[in-house]
């Protein structure tokens, strides 16, 4: 397949608009902003003490320190009456992620890790999807990728972040092959790495989350010039049958080339030991079969 070198500005305006969206993971992906998040959506301004009652938080410092660094990134608002009655509740900002919170937690329902297919809370799928893709350097792999097809391991490294040791940055794409993103074009350590098509099923959450992280309103079917390119003439699409999801380029990276792998393997750590559901638990978007996570244990991942 021929491509066209894109020119000058429009790859200072994809970089830029690929290191929008990797921010952007990055200040979502700290453990129980997703839930937070969803969960004033669903209650509306509540006290600190009534977001506790229903979440599954470890304690009451760790909701406060979280309620803090979502206000500093202006997703929620902290307001107080007269000086005494605090409450807060979601920013126009914060309200308008929410489409690519649940683009991400389909993504992470279709793609579960370790082939798992125990029920999950609903917003514990986008804090594990969250946790996934908010690595650093993860999001521009995947971006890297998605424009080039394929890429060695020194052309990614030149790219991405040349000031890492190459072993580093070798290291990082093992970790990333691992979860099931990326996979060798070949059975050889020398082969070029390509998008599998879990990571090509990222369109539709990369490209909501470029569209918030530009300050737009995502609406319906948001195109993207990497990741869902708007269909020409000359180029046609491939539609899943019945699915309202954004179409996917027929390109030599999203085509049944590259398969997804049978069961990913996980580098994020599995999700804590769910326990059964309190009477708080009675919202819909919060559960899957009557399950909910637990605090997180001693020996989970730093988030």
């Amino acid at each position: 397949m021929t491509t066209t070198k894109p020119s000058a500005s429009t790859q200072r305006s994809r970089v830029t608009d690929m290191r929008r969206v990797e921010e952007s993971l990055g200040m979502l992906a700290p453990r129980w902003s997703a839930w937070t998040l969803l969960t004033l959506k669903e209650t509306g301004p509540q006290r600190p003490l009534d977001i506790r009652k229903a979440l599954p938080m470890p304690s009451a410092p760790v909701l406060s320190a979280r309620l803090s660094s979502l206000t500093d990134a202006g997703l929620v608002e902290r307001r107080a009456t007269n000086g005494r009655l605090v409450t807060y509740g979601l920013t126009s900002r914060g309200r308008q992620v929410i489409p690519a919170l649940d683009a991400l937690a389909g993504w992470a329902q279709r793609h579960p890790l370790d082939g798992d297919d125990a029920p999950v809370a609903y917003a514990e799928r986008i804090e594990e999807a969250l946790l996934q893709l908010g690595g650093r350097h993860t999001a521009a792999v995947l971006w890297t990728l998605r424009e080039r097809g394929q890429a060695r391991v020194g052309d990614l490294h030149q790219a991405i972040a040349p000031q890492l040791s190459l072993p580093t940055m070798s290291l990082k794409l093992t970790q990333i092959a691992q979860d099931g993103l990326i996979l060798r074009m070949a059975d050889d350590q020398r082969a070029p790495y390509r998008l599998s098509a879990v990571a090509v099923d990222l369109a539709e959450p990369f490209a909501l989350l470029s569209a918030w992280a530009a300050g737009r309103t995502p609406r319906g079917n948001v195109t993207h010039p990497v990741w869902n390119p708007a269909p020409t003439k000359t180029q046609p699409v491939q539609r899943s049958n019945g699915s309202n999801r954004p179409t996917i380029p027929a390109t030599a990276w999203g085509t049944a080339a590259a398969p997804a792998p049978a069961a990913r393997n996980r580098t994020v750590p599995p999700a804590p030991a769910r326990q059964a559901q309190s009477a708080a638990w009675g919202v819909r978007l919060f559960s899957h079969a009557g399950q909910q996570p637990a605090a997180t244990s001693a020996g989970s991942r730093a988030r």
